[in-house]
Protein backbone atom coordinates (compact mmCIF):
# COMPACT_ATOMS: atom_id res chain seq x y z
CA UNK A 1 0.00 0.00 0.00
CA UNK A 2 1.50 3.33 -1.12
CA UNK A 3 1.80 6.00 1.59
CA UNK A 4 1.52 9.72 0.85
CA UNK A 5 1.49 12.80 3.02
CA UNK A 6 -1.17 14.43 0.81
CA UNK A 7 -3.58 12.92 -1.71
CA UNK A 8 -5.72 15.21 -3.84
CA UNK A 9 -8.82 13.77 -5.46
CA UNK A 10 -9.34 15.64 -8.71
CA UNK A 11 -6.87 17.06 -11.19
CA UNK A 12 -8.64 20.19 -12.34
CA UNK A 13 -7.28 23.68 -11.76
CA UNK A 14 -8.09 23.55 -8.02
CA UNK A 15 -6.51 20.11 -7.60
CA UNK A 16 -3.40 21.06 -9.57
CA UNK A 17 -3.03 24.25 -7.54
CA UNK A 18 -3.40 22.32 -4.28
CA UNK A 19 -0.80 19.84 -5.50
CA UNK A 20 1.68 22.57 -6.37
CA UNK A 21 1.29 24.19 -2.95
CA UNK A 22 1.41 20.87 -1.09
CA UNK A 23 4.57 19.75 -2.83
CA UNK A 24 6.12 23.19 -2.46
CA UNK A 25 5.51 22.85 1.29
CA UNK A 26 7.54 19.65 1.28
CA UNK A 27 4.69 17.13 1.28
CA UNK A 28 4.87 13.92 -0.73
CA UNK A 29 1.86 14.66 -2.94
CA UNK A 30 -0.32 12.53 -5.22
CA UNK A 31 -3.17 13.72 -7.46
CA UNK A 32 -5.75 11.14 -8.53
CA UNK A 33 -7.72 12.13 -11.65
CA UNK A 34 -10.41 9.91 -13.15
CA UNK A 35 -10.01 11.44 -16.62
CA UNK A 36 -7.42 13.83 -18.02
CA UNK A 37 -6.11 16.69 -15.85
CA UNK A 38 -7.60 20.12 -16.29
CA UNK A 39 -11.30 19.52 -15.83
CA UNK A 40 -13.59 22.14 -17.36
CA UNK A 41 -10.64 24.46 -17.97
CA UNK A 42 -9.06 22.01 -20.41
CA UNK A 43 -12.02 22.31 -22.78
CA UNK A 44 -12.49 26.08 -22.51
CA UNK A 45 -11.37 27.85 -25.70
CA UNK A 46 -10.21 30.91 -23.75
CA UNK A 47 -9.98 31.88 -20.08
CA UNK A 48 -10.33 35.63 -19.66
CA UNK A 49 -10.59 35.94 -15.89
CA UNK A 50 -7.39 34.21 -14.71
CA UNK A 51 -4.94 36.57 -12.98
CA UNK A 52 -1.73 37.28 -14.85
CA UNK A 53 -3.18 36.86 -18.33
CA UNK A 54 -4.75 40.22 -19.24
CA UNK A 55 -5.34 39.11 -22.84
CA UNK A 56 -6.70 35.72 -21.78
CA UNK A 57 -5.17 32.28 -22.26
CA UNK A 58 -6.40 29.11 -23.91
CA UNK A 59 -7.78 26.60 -21.42
CA UNK A 60 -5.52 23.77 -22.55
CA UNK A 61 -2.47 26.05 -22.55
CA UNK A 62 -3.19 27.05 -18.94
CA UNK A 63 -3.60 23.40 -17.95
CA UNK A 64 -0.35 22.45 -19.72
CA UNK A 65 1.52 25.17 -17.83
CA UNK A 66 0.05 24.02 -14.52
CA UNK A 67 0.94 20.39 -15.26
CA UNK A 68 4.54 21.32 -16.07
CA UNK A 69 4.80 23.30 -12.84
CA UNK A 70 3.24 20.51 -10.76
CA UNK A 71 5.58 17.91 -12.24
CA UNK A 72 8.59 20.19 -11.73
CA UNK A 73 7.58 20.56 -8.07
CA UNK A 74 7.48 16.77 -7.66
CA UNK A 75 3.72 16.17 -7.69
CA UNK A 76 2.82 12.67 -8.89
CA UNK A 77 -0.30 12.61 -11.09
CA UNK A 78 -2.23 9.42 -11.82
CA UNK A 79 -4.60 9.87 -14.76
CA UNK A 80 -7.57 7.59 -15.40
CA UNK A 81 -7.63 6.48 -11.77
CA UNK A 82 -10.98 7.26 -10.19
CA UNK A 83 -11.61 6.88 -6.48
CA UNK A 84 -14.13 4.21 -5.54
CA UNK A 85 -13.92 4.31 -1.73
CA UNK A 86 -12.64 6.53 1.06
CA UNK A 87 -12.08 5.70 4.71
CA UNK A 88 -11.49 8.94 6.58
CA UNK A 89 -11.59 7.47 10.08
CA UNK A 90 -8.38 7.49 12.03
CA UNK A 91 -5.09 9.28 11.51
CA UNK A 92 -4.27 7.48 8.27
CA UNK A 93 -6.85 8.02 5.57
CA UNK A 94 -7.43 5.22 3.04
CA UNK A 95 -8.15 5.95 -0.61
CA UNK A 96 -9.15 3.05 -2.84
CA UNK A 97 -9.18 3.36 -6.64
CA UNK A 98 -9.90 0.86 -9.39
CA UNK A 99 -6.15 0.21 -9.55
CA UNK A 100 -4.68 0.52 -6.05
CA UNK A 101 -5.13 1.35 -2.38
CA UNK A 102 -3.30 4.33 -0.88
CA UNK A 103 -2.78 5.70 2.63
CA UNK A 104 -2.49 9.42 3.32
CA UNK A 105 -2.04 11.75 6.26
CA UNK A 106 -4.31 14.33 4.59
CA UNK A 107 -6.81 14.38 1.73
CA UNK A 108 -8.15 17.26 -0.33
CA UNK A 109 -11.29 16.65 -2.36
CA UNK A 110 -11.19 18.83 -5.48
CA UNK A 111 -13.56 16.80 -7.61
CA UNK A 112 -14.70 19.77 -9.67
CA UNK A 113 -17.99 20.79 -11.15
CA UNK A 114 -20.15 19.86 -14.09
CA UNK A 115 -21.06 22.21 -16.90
CA UNK A 116 -24.76 23.12 -16.85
Amino acid sequence: MDRWELIIIGGGVAGLTAGIYGSRSGLKTLILEENIPGGQTAVAPIIENYPGFPDGIGGMELVDRMLRQAERMGVKIHQFEGVVRLDLRGDEKIVETEKAVYKAEAIIIASGSHHR
